[in-house]
């Protein structure tokens, strides 16, 4: 059986105490210091959770923006490419307009100088039957009234 001394209750007694006299002094800030940095670290855990959250929601918000952008820019690129083709279309439509007013202006001063040389040549002509008149005759022709004579026919027969 059982054998319950009084050592066994003065051990049961300075257990009980020793554990009323840690509770009192010791327990309760053990416990203080453990509750306050649990709480410490759920702050720090909640506000990592929230910085890991903000940054999250600043990368989703900036590739939003950064596709944004890309589309801007491939939009800019596009009205620059149409605005250059545009202005390209219209430096060839004014080239084309000036090479033609060009060609037009060539051909009529062509024309105006072969009117010019067949007049010239039409003079040389005149100039020559009279000649061959005064030879044929032998005899000096009134130059001036000849000339007007041959004028007169060449502007009958419509060659001048």
């Amino acid at each position: 059986m059982l054998n319950f001394s009084v050592t066994f209750f003065i051990t049961i007694v300075n257990i009980t105490f020793l554990y009323l006299v840690l509770r009192k002094v010791l327990f309760g800030r053990v416990t203080k210091f453990m509750a306050a940095r649990t709480e410490r670290i759920q702050q720090d855990i909640n506000q990592a959770k929230f910085s890991n959250d903000r940054a999250k929601a600043l990368e989703e918000e900036w590739t939003v923006k950064l596709e944004g952008f890309r589309e801007e820019g491939q939009r800019i690129l596009q009205l620059n490419r149409e605005k250059a083709a545009k202005e390209r279309a219209a430096v060839l439509e004014a080239a084309k307009v000036e090479a033609a007013r060009l060609i037009a202006a060539a051909r009529e001063e062509i024309a105006l100088e072969r009117r010019e040389a067949e007049r010239e040549l039409l003079g040389y002509a005149a100039d020559l039957t009279i000649e061959a008149a005064t030879a044929v005759l032998g005899e000096t022709v009134d130059s001036e009234r000849n000339r007007a004579l041959v004028a007169k026919f060449l502007d009958s027969t419509g060659v001048a």
